[in-house]
């Protein structure tokens, strides 16, 4: 590192273009030009609508809210949150997929100034996907993004076929 810091004081690296040799004219239009086209197409992105991935809204065939349940010692648990059975319980120092996802939404509702405590949604919709969503910022993570194991984590947490759905399904 003092070596590096030498050769940039003696001039034997230069960390700026040397006025005697400035950056060449063309190089410099081309990179103005290029940050314009990307900014231009990021508004036009965005008001129009043109690029932009949107997942279709499908009916929900089943669903459980969650909450999830921070304790004073560290450990945490995701509960129903309707009966505040724990569904999964983990100790001080170890971690689960499902609690981790749960911590991450909680996470961005006070990130956006939401109340926190609300119920997390976990739903099957009718095209198959497993989607964790939060009614309270309209966010959805969509769990088969994370892999087979971590979404049948979550399958495991839906009610039972033919069990009576209850809460707000959409």
């Amino acid at each position: 590192m003092r070596a590096l810091a030498a050769a940039i004081r003696n001039g034997s690296i230069k960390i700026s273009p040397d006025p005697e040799k400035p950056i060449p004219r063309p190089i410099l239009m081309s990179a103005g030009a290029l940050a314009l086209v990307a900014l231009v197409s990021i508004a036009t992105g965005r008001t129009t609508g043109v690029g932009l991935a949107d997942t279709p809204q499908m009916r929900t065939i089943a669903h459980r809210d969650l909450q999830l349940a921070e304790n004073a010692d560290g450990s945490a648990a995701v509960v129903d949150a309707g009966t505040l059975a724990p569904l999964i319980a983990v100790g001080v120092g170890e971690g689960a997929f499902a609690v981790e996802a749960l911590r991450n939404l909680a996470r961005d509702r006070v990130r956006k100034g939401v109340l926190a405590g609300g119920a997390f949604v976990l739903a099957l919709k009718s095209d198959g996907r497993l989607v964790l969503e939060d009614p309270e910022t309209t966010q959805q993570v969509e769990l088969r993004a994370f892999g087979e194991k971590q979404a049948k984590a979550f399958a495991g947490l839906l009610p039972p076929a033919g069990a009576e759905i209850t809460g707000d399904a959409k």
